[in-house]
């Protein structure tokens, strides 16, 4: 049997109300150690990263049910193909389908997910080389020691004494570098004819500085540098192995399950908490009609009757601009007096609240 709110410890009414306006979801270990809820998170964790399309996605029953909840979106689980060309939607058009649709968990779910987003594939690494001649070596000359910077990565005074031939100096050469890169074998060092070629995988920049000790006839020049470029990491397109996006995925699905939970006992104080959550996010009346649980918290705080639902949306917005600016959704405290109202109406019409002191909420908005 899944969470319900009796479980939670929550009463109807106001009661409930002041208990939920003060904790969150996480703050009720019934809630958090529901064996769903913690295999759905489990699976949500370990699926998401590899749908790298919207249809991957869909095509997992169970992970769309659970993404969808975690927008609000579960009553579209059947709604395949519309959900499709929403996630397939450009997020920073501002005429694709999840931008025309007057809901904005839409666009939500669009850009955490980012399917239609631009994709710029990676650019990888083009290598750094230096080419050092190195002459004169045998029995009157020998390369003795080296200081320099190649690909960012520093040796000073390191003693070549006693090393045989061209291969030799490469070789401790190599070793050295790799030693002062934390033990990468990005940067390599060969013999090439009479030249000593470096080379750095990753194309982190130029030689700088080489300064070679010798001795007798041995003689060594830098004839030749590339800086090469680094790698350039992918950009844009889907979001889902990113692990903060599939993080705040996770915490918008505990969010909605708790939800749900305090909804199979009381669907008043389910409204609340969610237009708690998404009323600040809105910003035209426009969006507040086109989801009926916002519609019906912000009709009942108002005390505008079921039926106001069915006149013309114009109407119905210029009867709520009249009534209060969508901008005093963003003000916590008169989000606040709005969302008790509603509780409280709500309660008065059900005999449901249990506190008293209903009537001192019902007066008009303007006065609180």
């Amino acid at each position: 049997m899944g969470i319900d709110s009796v479980g939670l410890g929550l009463p109807d009414g106001m009661a409930g109300w002041s208990i939920l306006s003060t904790r969150k979801a996480t703050d009720f270990k019934a809630l958090t150690n529901d064996p769903q809820l913690k295999s759905d998170l489990a699976y949500l964790r370990a699926k998401l990263p590899t749908k790298a399309t919207a249809g991957d996605l869909l095509a997992d029953q169970r992970l769309r049910r659970i993404v969808l909840q975690a927008f609000g979106l579960e009553s579209q689980v059947g709604m395949t193909a519309l959900v499709k060309k929403v996630l397939e939607s450009d997020p920073a058009s501002t005429t694709s389908i999840a931008a025309r649709m007057n809901d904005p968990r839409y666009q939500t779910l669009t850009k955490a997910l980012n399917y239609g987003g631009i994709a710029i594939p990676a650019i990888p690494a083009f290598a750094s080389e230096a080419r050092v001649a190195v002459d004169g070596i045998g029995a009157n000359g020998a390369v003795t020691g080296f200081t320099g910077t190649f690909g960012g990565v520093s040796i000073s005074g390191l003693v070549l004494d006693g090393t045989a031939g061209r291969s030799g100096i490469a070789t401790q050469l190599q070793d050295a570098f790799r030693r002062a890169d934390g033990g990468r074998s990005d940067i390599s060092v060969a013999v090439f004819g009479t030249q000593l070629v470096f080379s750095d995988a990753k194309g982190r920049g130029t030689a700088k500085g080489f300064t070679f000790d010798t001795s007798g006839d041995a003689t060594t020049a830098l004839e030749a540098t590339t800086a090469g470029k680094q790698a350039t990491a992918a950009q844009g397109g889907p979001k889902v192995t990113d692990t903060a996006t599939v993080a705040g995925i996770a915490a918008r699905f505990v969010q909605a399950r708790f939800e749900a939970a305090v909804g199979t006992n009381s669907d008043t104080l389910r409204a609340a908490i969610y237009a708690k959550r998404q009323l600040p996010q809105t910003t035209s009346w426009y969006s507040v009609i086109a989801d009926t649980n916002l519609a019906r918290v912000v009709r009942g705080a108002l005390g505008l009757p079921d039926s106001f639902a069915r006149i013309d949306v114009d109407q119905q917005v210029a009867v709520l601009k009249g009534r209060m600016s969508i901008a005093d959704l963003k003000d916590s405290k008169k989000l606040d007096a709005l969302l008790n109202r509603f509780v409280a109406r709500s309660a008065a019409a059900t005999g449901t609240d249990s506190t008293g002191g209903i009537l001192s909420l019902l007066q008009p908005l303007s006065q609180r």
